[in-house]
């Protein structure tokens, strides 16, 4: 692991709340997971968009009052992608119901007042897609955004070439992107390229370390990402809030407290001390 000191950054900050995704590698109810990110000192949390099945069930409409009565902010959800290549199909049928699926997520962001709606741009196997078939798709999607008050962030996964097609063509305020730092320190992506592009476009970060081989979403000084790179782009951001999207740590942390302790401390060490 480098030395924490490397994270560090000793020009002046601006101030950062700090937010993570609400499942973060360990088999507990959603509850108590919210509990630990608050006992933690986090300010914020974002939530998966599907109803929870394990250990107790908890529908998905349910989950923005469980956050909200922890005292954590809701900032984005993350939509569901199994089918998000056919965006990005010749027929415009298939489009049409997929399309229709992510209206219906955003006017349900827009219900439970939560203002921003992460989803990825395509999957596994999208070397066919068709690229005027998905803007048309996007083009659509970032219309309805306007209308319904929610921002759209597209996540870069391995398609950082797509996220920046994208961003150049719709230069829509409610369309920008959600960073993900091990997503873009994997084999054939950017290397922090694209937030240096698009750092005035983004809405939301997904924060997590890797060795270089593998998305492993771990915390933060764990691997290999050049985390000053990414604090120097982000303090040239209007990000309000600092969001991690982790999963494990290079290190076996068996206590999920411990876990949250290490990431705050880290996420303080890449943005610098003057966070709220």
């Amino acid at each position: 692991m480098p030395p924490m000191t490397n994270l560090s950054m000793k020009a002046e900050r601006k101030t950062m709340k700090k937010s993570i995704f609400s499942w973060f590698g360990y088999y507990i109810p959603l509850p108590e997971r919210l509990r630990l990110i608050s006992d933690a000192g986090f300010h914020g949390a974002s939530l998966w968009w599907e109803d929870e099945i394990w250990p107790d069930l908890i529908e998905k409409e349910k989950m923005p009052h469980v956050v909200r009565e922890t005292g954590l902010f809701l900032e984005n959800i993350h939509t569901p992608y199994k089918d998000v290549n056919e965006l990005w199909s010749p027929q415009e049928s298939i489009r049409d119901n997929v399309v229709k699926r992510y209206k219906n997520y955003l006017d349900e962001c827009s219900h439970f007042e939560i203002p921003i709606m992460v989803m990825h741009c395509t999957d596994e196997n999208s070397e066919e897609n068709v690229i005027a078939a998905g803007l048309e798709s996007f083009n659509d999607l970032a219309r309805y955004a306007e209308k319904s008050g929610v921002k759209i962030a597209i996540e870069n996964t391995r398609d950082g070439h797509i996220v920046d097609r994208l961003l150049e063509e719709f230069n829509s305020p409610f369309l920008g992107m959600c960073y993900d730092s091990s997503h873009d320190w994997l084999e054939n992506q950017s290397k922090g390229e694209l937030l240096l592009k698009w750092h005035k476009r983004l809405f939301t970060t997904h924060l997590s370390d890797n060795d270089l081989k593998g998305d492993r979403h771990w915390i933060p000084g764990d691997g290999e990402v050049d985390f000053l790179l990414i604090a120097k782009l982000l303090e040239k951001s209007d990000l309000e809030y600092i969001h991690m999207e982790l999963a494990s740590s290079a290190m076996k942390i068996e206590d999920p407290a411990e876990f949250l302790s290490i990431a705050m401390n880290r996420i303080d060490g890449i943005i610098g001390k003057n966070i709220e």
